[in-house]
């Protein structure tokens, strides 16, 4: 089955769309957990602040979540 996930992440410029295309024969969720765990890192906060948690890549694009299609 070949499925795509397309991963949101936000910027300083807005929200960006990013396609993976890959192929699998299981559910999109995991795959997507899968990309993240080795595209992203989670950090408890960014520049000293707590409400800047959450996941980013190596630009420092924040992880908003993923769509399965």
């Amino acid at each position: 089955m070949k499925s795509i996930v397309i991963i949101l992440l936000l910027s300083i410029n807005g929200v960006d769309i990013q396609k993976v295309k890959l192929k699998h024969s299981g559910n999109c969720d995991g795959i997507a957990n899968a990309w993240v765990d080795v595209n992203m890192k989670y950090y408890n906060e960014r520049n000293g602040d707590p409400k800047l948690q959450g996941w980013y890549n190596s630009k420092g694009k924040l992880l908003l979540g993923w769509i399965c299609n």
